[in-house]
């Protein structure tokens, strides 16, 4: 067994326990707020997998392609972790911004 199996399994490994336990957390979880903690295993599995992927192929076609996964699922996932709480907050407390017809009431000290 070389060097390069031994390192991917152990990314590969790795990628697949950190994927479990964030389905594990996720169901766990009751809330919004408390589930949303795990999608960062989410993104950190996925970008281990794709490092399993990329360093057995090298840069071949399938490794830039697992790079590109890689860097797209680290850009893209906290956008959307983002965005999910943020509805989740919009939907349970209402948008804090005024809209257009109402007016702030200031008191003066």
């Amino acid at each position: 067994m070389s060097a390069r199996e031994i390192v991917t399994i152990v990314l590969l490994g790795l990628g697949v326990l950190l994927e479990l336990v964030a389905c594990l957390g996720i169901v766990a979880m009751r809330g919004v707020y408390d589930r949303l903690h795990f999608t960062g295993l989410t993104t950190l599995g996925a970008a281990a997998i794709a490092a399993a992927v990329l360093v057995d192929d090298s840069f071949s076609m399938i490794g830039d392609k697992a790079l590109l996964v890689a860097v797209f699922v680290l850009v893209t996932a906290p956008v959307l972790t983002h965005a999910t709480a943020r509805a989740a907050r919009v939907s349970e407390h209402g948008d804090w911004r005024l809209r257009r017809d109402e007016r702030v009431d200031v008191e003066e000290r």
